[in-house]
């Protein structure tokens, strides 16, 4: 196969298909979707796609029986996962009443939940419901334990692909590391490897075992070239970009505002003193504080000393004030590059030198962001790289903005990783039209060049995302470094829930944002990023094959055919 050939494989998938693909190949949901779609453009894709859907999430009732309902489907299935998904379809069973459970769950007491899942199970031996809902529980509060008890038990025969594909996701993230490949092994003699080979390849560098990671993903592609998160992270294997680090080439601005936080802003500024600034610059704004902010930088100021720069404002002017100020400070202007820092984070040490490798690699973007994790629950992901998406049934054009509607102009991000836990899946780095405001860095140039942050967002949410909108739109698209983990401080339990206010705010500033991009600006902006993305990883895979990490898809393969 000639090198022209390889790029021709992404051109020649279905149009409604491939934009989905480009997104990524991970997320039970996601896939589900996407094997849908191609059930009649390309009958074989479909059937590897929704096997991958599957495997992806196997104690999922809904998705057994949604399967289970397309004539045929499954009889293409290897038979023992026919069985299982036949099984778990019979023994998915929904109550009538969970009204309890939904109250515990949203207040997030986890002694309570984990208890009444237990219970559950005891009268319900047989309803795989509450395995699934145990095992969801499990992920979001890192109770991998947890998950590991309830695939302990006894399981019928048929069960069993399901109970090792599900185990050992949960026997990697509690550390495990032995005992997961032994359930991958299993696993993978029902669904095949390459469902598995994103995770192996997690498992495989846990145990620094570069070598099996990389063949694991390259073996993987090769048989399945439409895994586009699985190209991604190879390639960053093979060049060494998850272990890249490199020095900011200029001047760096840090710059953080904070409104009453003060022991998150502790916590932040002291991950940073802990870090590698090397001849960086801190700017920090008191938006206007009541409680201890001030005390806490007074302490902060002696130890940064001349390095932090406090600036203290009488009254709270909101985050996209507080933004716009910060970047107009003169010295600020004078600095190369300018990054943005919530009050709230913890960086890791290396975490400027991981940037500057995103500027090494990607030197023309618009803004560079990173992976942003919960504190309390780090396999929770709360920000990626973003896409920007049409709602189903929204698709195509439509009136320019119509504010007539709870979406004058509706489109949203992509929410893959809201799909799946930290297992490495968005180790990567690759353009996107959006990163998180949590830690984005800019060229301080591009910055002020953009306009600054909207006051019509004030006093937040959503500043930032309409702030990559106009980067877009100048064809400065944003940058994901997916090397780069910040966790994010929220709380949690009853106070997490959000007040009416700042929910009205949320979704004025939603429909504020829409309004200001007419649709054929946010379907422009769409088509651009689809080419961008399909020419990113092009690239990527043509600099594979012709380095041999993808034989079958090399030039020389065609000479031996």
């Amino acid at each position: 196969m000639e090198a022209s050939a390889i790029e021709n494989y992404w051109a020649g998938i279905d149009g409604s298909v491939r934009p989905k693909l480009l997104l990524g190949s991970v997320g039970g949901k996601h896939l589900l979707e996407t094997g849908m779609r191609c059930l009649e453009s390309d009958p074989q894709l479909a059937v590897e796609i929704l096997l991958a859907a599957y495997a992806a999430n196997p104690f999922d009732g809904n998705t057994a029986q949604q399967l289970l309902n397309i004539e045929t489907l499954v009889s293409f299935f290897p038979l023992s996962v026919a069985r299982c998904i036949s099984a778990v379809g019979e023994n998915w069973i929904r109550p009538d009443n969970i009204s309890y459970f939904l109250r515990i769950t949203s207040k997030r007491d986890t002694r309570k939940i984990s208890s009444y899942i237990l219970s559950c199970i005891e009268k319900e031996p047989r309803n795989l419901f509450w395995i699934q809902q145990g095992l969801i529980y499990a992920g979001a509060n890192s109770d991998f334990e947890f998950g590991v008890k309830l695939l302990s038990a006894e399981f019928s025969p048929e069960l069993m692909p399901a109970v090792n594909a599900a185990k050992s996701f949960f026997l990697f993230m509690s550390g495990d590391n032995v005992q997961s490949f032994k359930s991958l092994r299993s696993a993978s003699e029902s669904f095949g490897i390459e469902n598995f080979a994103n995770l192996a390849a997690s498992v495989a560098l846990a145990l620094d075992d570069r070598e099996s990671a990389v063949s694991l993903l390259s073996g993987s592609v090769q048989v399945q070239p439409w895994r586009s998160s699985e190209t991604l992270r190879l390639h960053d294997l093979v060049r060494g970009l998850d272990v890249q680090k490199d020095q900011l080439a200029g001047s760096v601005a840090i710059l953080l505002y904070s409104f009453n936080k003060f022991e998150e802003l502790d916590a932040t500024l002291g991950s940073l003193h802990r870090s590698e600034l090397n001849d960086a610059k801190i700017f920090m704004l008191d938006n206007g504080s009541s409680d201890s902010t001030a005390e806490v930088l007074d302490r902060w100021q002696q130890e940064f000393g001349d390095r932090m720069v406090r600036i203290d404002l009488p009254v709270n002017v909101g985050a996209a004030a507080a933004r716009n100020w910060l970047m107009n400070v003169p010295e600020v202007k004078e600095c190369d590059f300018a990054v943005y820092l919530d009050d709230d984070v913890e960086v890791q040490p290396d975490w400027l030198m991981r940037l500057g490798s995103a500027v090494q690699e990607y030197p023309d973007a618009g803004v560079w962001g990173c992976k942003v994790v919960d504190y309390i629950s780090p396999a929770v992901m709360q920000s990626v790289d973003l896409h920007l998406i049409q709602p189903p049934g929204e698709e195509g054009a439509g009136p320019e903005v119509d504010l007539t509607r709870i979406a004058p102009n509706p489109f949203k991000v992509s929410d893959l990783h809201h799909q799946v836990l930290d297992g490495g899946y968005f180790d990567y780095m690759r353009p996107c039209a959006s990163v998180t405001g949590c830690c984005h860095m800019f060229r301080t140039e591009k910055l002020l060049d953009n306009g600054g942050f909207s006051l019509f967002l004030s006093p937040s949410q959503y500043d930032d995302m309409e702030h990559d909108l106009r980067n877009c739109l100048k064809g400065e698209f944003a940058v994901y470094q997916g090397h780069l983990r910040i966790l994010h401080r929220k709380n949690t339990g009853a106070a997490s829930r959000v007040s009416v206010m700042q929910e009205g705010n949320a979704l004025g500033n939603k429909y504020k944002m829409q309004a200001m991009h007419p649709r054929s600006e946010i379907l422009g902006i769409m088509a651009d990023e689809e080419r961008l993305l399909q020419r990113d990883l092009e690239k990527k895979i043509k600099y594979l094959a012709e380095n041999g990490f993808l034989e079958s898809l090399s030039p020389e393969s065609d000479t031996e055919e």
